[in-house]
């Protein structure tokens, strides 16, 4: 063979390995196992359930109003429960007309009519979010936390609605023409088992009006129970990669730190085996803040993305300059109290992402169906605020924010670690929004008396 033939020999043999090579390269299967993406979804939610803004923003009081002889009698529906299923309808009645402008200077409230008392102010841009209204627009910054009902005696039986802040004097009006909904409210107003109550003006400036009942209220004690939720998801979520994150050794045996060099996430010990999640993220310089709208529609979807919402957490307290928004879990509608802060969510938020968020990592339940305990008989919502004005001298009233009822946590160190008691009493609201069961008042009250 000479040179020529080698070199072509050669060549063949070349070309035909690179063939060889490349038809392996096509028909190789490696081993590997494919992501399962059910199993990925699980790891990033909770066992809770996505919600529409008015499951979370509900009002705190539903008041039926009436004025009889130059004198106006309110009340309101005494079964918590009732009075949610009562909002639930509400949203979903049709309005037929609502202005795209708001109404300055004086505006009418006539006999009767139905209040809705929501516990903040919540921006009018959202109305559409809550209730059942098409085509809005509404690009100004006004807020409401109240929403009248007002019936309108004609031919129509229609009710015309007013959107109100108790901080701005410009209203917004709209118009529902429905016999069942306008029915629905008359009606309330010719049942027997309501609960009176009167309004009391309080606050720093009293313009500040809260509804609070004349005649003792029964309301039952609840035993239930705490379910752990698994971390994992939460770690998931929060971290933007965590496989990086470790866990970091602490001196207090009663936490858990996790980090990833930037971000520090901390369980701490709530109610003996369950846990309460404390996660805080440096804040990065720039960007503007959301505004009133973008912040709780922010907080809503952030929480639905991984079905945070475990428990029946509803809106108490916005602070839309710091970006901080609170839910509190509650119980039959009635909302749930601890000295330690662990029956609340909060998150606040930075200009680009969330910055911290608390939350409890159990849930309540009574699956167990152990049934209500015994019905608490409580004094009226006007004895209390009287005690507190008799003992002004302890107590500064203008810094009283709000009262009601609520059922405060009680441990029982001898049954099961994960059972609690939820007792019924009064909360008040005072300095700052921190809150206080009544029992607080009165031994404060009685050590001034010994004293």
């Amino acid at each position: 063979m000479n040179k020529e033939q080698f070199k072509t020999a050669l060549l063949i043999l070349l070309v035909i390995s690179s063939l060889l090579l490349t038809l392996a390269l096509w028909t190789y299967q490696p081993e590997y196992e494919e992501l399962d993406q059910a199993t990925y979804l699980e790891e990033t939610e909770l066992d809770g359930e996505p919600k529409h803004l008015s499951q979370v923003l509900q009002p705190d009081l539903i008041v039926f109003n009436e004025t009889q002889q130059s004198t106006t009698e309110s009340a309101i529906i005494p079964d918590k429960q009732e009075e949610a299923e009562l909002f639930e309808e509400i949203a979903d009645w049709s309005f037929s007309q609502i202005d795209s402008h708001i109404s300055s200077g004086s505006w009418g409230l006539w006999s009767p009519n139905m209040e809705l008392v929501f516990p903040v102010d919540v921006p009018i841009s959202l109305i559409d979010q809550i209730f059942n209204v098409e085509q809005f627009e509404f690009q100004h910054d006004h807020t409401f936390n109240r929403v009248y009902f007002q019936l309108i005696q004609s031919s129509e039986e229609r009710i015309e609605v007013t959107f109100m802040s108790d901080n701005e004097e410009e209203v917004l009006n709209g118009e529902i023409e429905s016999v069942s909904a306008y029915e629905t409210i008359q009606n309330y107003f010719y049942r027997s088992d309501m609960a009176s109550v009167e309004d009391v003006d309080i606050g720093f400036d009293e313009e500040h009006e809260i509804y609070l009942t004349t005649e003792e209220m029964e309301v039952p004690q609840q035993t239930v129970f705490t379910e752990d939720l698994n971390e994992q998801p939460v770690v998931n979520v929060l971290f933007s990669n965590p496989s990086l994150v470790r866990q970091q050794n602490v001196e207090n045996e009663n936490e858990v730190n996790y980090t990833d060099g930037t971000r520090l996430l901390t369980l701490i010990d709530a109610f003996n085996s369950s846990q309460y999640l404390s996660y805080y993220k440096p804040p990065v310089s720039g960007g503007d803040h959301s505004g009133r709208q973008d912040i709780l529609l922010r907080s809503l979807d952030f929480t639905n993305d991984h079905y945070g919402w475990t428990d029946d957490f509803r809106l108490e307290d916005v602070n839309y300059m710091n970006q901080v928004v609170d839910y509190r879990i509650h119980q039959n509608g009635i909302p749930v109290f601890d000295d330690n802060g662990y029956m609340v969510m909060e998150q606040a938020w930075g200009p680009q992402e969330l910055q911290s968020l608390s939350r409890p990592l159990f849930r309540v339940t009574n699956r167990f169906d152990l049934g209500e305990g015994d019905q608490v008989t409580l004094q009226s919502g006007k004895s209390v605020y009287r005690f507190l004005e008799n003992a002004s001298d302890e107590f500064y009233l203008p810094a009283i924010e709000n009262i009601k009822i609520g059922y405060e946590v009680v441990r029982d160190t001898d049954s099961a670690n994960n059972l609690i008691f939820l007792e019924p009493t009064w909360f008040i609201e005072y300095a700052n929004g921190v809150w206080r069961p009544l029992s607080y008042f009165e031994d404060r009250a009685s050590l001034q008396e010994d004293g």
